[in-house]
């Protein structure tokens, strides 16, 4: 039976009795009547090739306005690794929350299957109701050995527009010439804009910058020159390219020493340029955001998918475990969250986090198959506990010609790390104490004082090993 509440005129004092009595019953209602909270949607900016030293708050050099506004405004990992340093491994753990030594996509060929991307936070995100869309490179397969609908699974979202490797960044768009991140974020603005049916959607806006290929710049994108030259690595001599291990000296790490000022100059300009239009395409979401009035129910991560040397140890390219090369940017601005939990975090976080924290996020069950962490506790409380150490896996295939990838595996501490070079006899081996030697120039490993850390490291190793497999 229903019962009407009907007006009486009856004193202020039993006016404010039943008020507060029906405050009570509220309070005391079953979980299950009251309205859920409105999930939130997301906004997931992964950039390519974009190390911690690339933003403009840390290296004046570069020109990074709104990024560095984001990282005021969120949350910002100041301890961001990804697992394995190369783009395809890294996105597909992005991805999956998953080690490379799960997910299998050890090299550039192979491709996600349909069933894991639909255990993918993109998948799940799509099944429990959110409209999904994927704009720029997915970077995972490759057409030569997978297929095509792998490599590029349109399939998989409601909304896709995406490329394979190393695609130009100019774009044929009815026959005229057009920037692809321009494309990109107007198909993505749209998407958002389409909001008719009310559902909470994910938007994957998967950059190609500061990557090349350097083949076309934003004909309406103009930047000032620096005030200055980027600044060179310390490690970026003879010296500490010679005091590296054979098995990064014989591999594709290429020299980067060998660069004539001149030249290093104009490539550090030229990635400056593509940084900042990254940088550009973090303003024009977030400005489309308020634009809709999305912006208050609208969580905006941000993210690069390894880092790079840049010179540093002597070399360029990412195929290895030294800081230039793992360490990248992670913010999570949440406007749901109170203003003083915002900040900076040390807290060490992986890519294999991101999935299931948009999951745990958008209120979606993170499944048992994930191996990252929720780092939601965190972003709550900066005092939060996080992890002590992690495991760096790269075992990485390539078919392409000339030398090898590295292989290694290693250990990343908050104090020490270590870094074995897989079948090398003898055994190479680096240790580091990463307080007293944060660029990484004395390898402890055969200096018989830390013989005891060498071997307590190697042992943590092979335990991290076993338990990601």
């Amino acid at each position: 039976m229903k019962h009407k509440i009907h007006a009486m005129n009856t004193p202020s004092n039993l006016n404010m009795a039943i008020v507060s009595l029906v405050s009570i019953l509220a309070s005391l209602a079953p979980a299950s009547l009251a309205a859920p909270p409105k999930q939130p949607n997301i906004v997931f900016i992964l950039d390519d090739d974009q190390p911690t030293r690339a933003f403009g708050s840390v290296d004046p050099y570069f020109s990074t306005p709104c990024m560095d506004q984001l990282a005021k405004e969120g949350v910002a990992f100041d301890n961001f690794f990804v697992t394995t340093s190369i783009c395809c491994c890294s996105r597909s753990s992005f991805l999956t929350g998953q080690y490379v030594s799960r997910h299998g996509i050890n090299g550039f060929d192979p491709a996600l299957s349909r069933a894991q991307m639909k255990q993918s936070y993109a998948g799940l995100l799509r099944q429990a109701g959110y409209r999904t869309a994927f704009f720029g490179k997915f970077g995972i397969g490759h057409p030569r050995s997978s297929p095509l609908d792998l490599c590029l699974p349109a399939d998989q979202f409601d909304c896709f527009y995406g490329f394979t490797q190393d695609d130009p960044k100019g774009v044929m768009v009815d026959g005229k010439k057009r920037y692809a991140t321009t494309v990109m974020e107007e198909k993505a603005i749209a998407f958002m804009r389409d909001n008719t049916n009310g559902k909470p959607f994910l938007l994957i806006m998967s950059l190609l910058e500061p990557h090349g290929p350097f083949d076309y710049r934003d004909p309406d994108f103009k930047l000032e020159a620096p005030t200055g030259p980027p600044m060179r690595p310390k490690t970026m001599t003879q010296e500490a390219y010679d005091r590296l291990p054979l098995a990064i000296r014989e591999s594709r790490n290429d020299h980067g020493f060998k660069a004539t000022e001149a030249a290093y100059d104009k490539y550090m300009a030229t990635v400056r340029y593509y940084t900042a239009r990254a940088d550009l395409d973090v303003c024009r979401i977030r400005q489309a955001l308020r634009d809709l009035k999305l912006d208050q129910n609208t969580v905006v991560i941000f993210a690069s998918d390894n880092g790079t040397m840049w010179g540093a140890h002597g070399i360029e390219e990412k195929f290895n475990m030294y800081e230039e090369s793992i360490r990248v940017p992670l913010i999570i601005y949440d406007p749901r969250l109170p203003a003083p939990t915002c900040g900076h975090r040390s807290q060490m976080a992986l890519n294999i986090d991101v999935a299931p924290t948009i999951l745990a996020l958008a209120g979606v069950p993170i499944p048992n198959t994930m191996q990252g962490i929720n780092l939601n506790p965190i972003l709550r409380d900066p005092k939060t506990e996080g992890r002590a150490d992690w495991y760096y896996e790269h075992d990485v295939e390539t078919k392409s010609k000339g030398k090898p990838l590295p292989r290694c595996e290693g250990v990343r501490g908050e104090r020490w790390k270590y870094i074995h070079y897989l079948d090398t006899q003898p055994v190479q081996e680096e240790l580091f104490d990463l307080k007293s030697d944060p660029n990484e120039e004395t390898n402890l490993a055969g200096d018989p004082a830390y013989a005891d850390k060498l071997v307590e490291l190697r042992s943590r190793c092979d335990e991290l090993r076993k338990a990601v497999k």
